[in-house]
């Protein structure tokens, strides 16, 4: 793993700002006026053990970063208030923060885990097995095993993955998070276990990862994270609410 001191280094080229505005609506009561700015305001100067909506740029402090970050997406006037009221709703399906560290949220919050621990807890531990009758697709199928693992295993076990046209569970072992080699994937359904680098079908070269964090109002707190298949690379984490929907929970 690198080190916090290389991270921006290592990633500078690679991280790609995309800027949105719903994750600025605090109070999620679908605008963001004034008294979202005032909510940001009431907590300037605090530090945080995890990640919170006012924690814009992911740095675990709410400070003048946050206000900036707002303040360019937001239309304030000459005395710092917010200008005109902006709707959110319908505008993106994340609500995205991007920060140019992104190796420190991956050090600091992404405990590897053991591959054979987490398939024995899957089939002696849970109901969660390929369906008799064929009536679940993979999305349906990975929302029960994601958030299964996320209520009896914590955040940050069996994350979200995606090839494009087929979603299923992987989990980090440690090493190099940038390294696919170093991701495995869980995938039930399909009956499939092994390294993601180490498939025999088109159907798991994965293409982006959801860790999930917290619980929000859609859906989860994830670190979102782009793949590389045909390099084998891990790239680009961000903090975004992946709205995972429900099933059959």
């Amino acid at each position: 793993m690198l080190s916090e001191d290389a991270a921006p280094c290592a990633l500078c080229d690679e991280v790609r700002w995309r800027p949105s505005m719903t994750d600025l609506d605090f109070n999620d009561d679908g605008v963001i006026n004034q008294t979202d700015l005032e909510i940001l305001k009431s907590h300037f100067n605090e530090r945080y053990s995890c990640f919170v909506p006012w924690d814009l740029n992911a740095d675990l402090r709410c400070d003048y970063r946050d206000f900036y970050y707002f303040a360019e997406r937001v239309p304030l006037d000459h005395l710092f208030r917010v200008a005109a009221e902006i709707p959110v709703w319908n505008q993106t399906n994340f609500t995205i923060d991007i920060r140019r560290n992104g190796t420190f949220i991956l050090n600091e919050y992404i405990p590897p885990r053991n591959a054979t621990r987490v398939i024995t807890w899957l089939r002696h531990y849970t109901s969660i097995e390929p369906p008799k009758e064929g009536d679940v697709v993979c999305v349906h199928y990975t929302r029960d095993l994601c958030k299964a693992a996320f209520k009896e295993l914590g955040p940050k076990s069996i994350a979200w993955a995606s090839s494009g046209v087929h979603a299923y569970g992987i989990i980090y072992t440690g090493g190099d998070w940038r390294d696919l080699s170093n991701w495995f994937i869980i995938d039930p359904l399909w009956q499939f276990y092994g390294e993601a680098t180490d498939i025999s079908c088109a159907v798991h070269e994965t293409h982006r990862i959801e860790i999930l964090l917290d619980e929000g109002r859609f859906g989860y707190w994830a670190i979102h994270l782009d793949v590389d298949f045909k390099r084998g690379r891990v790239l680009n984490p961000y903090k975004a609410e992946f709205r995972t929907g429900s099933y059959r929970e």
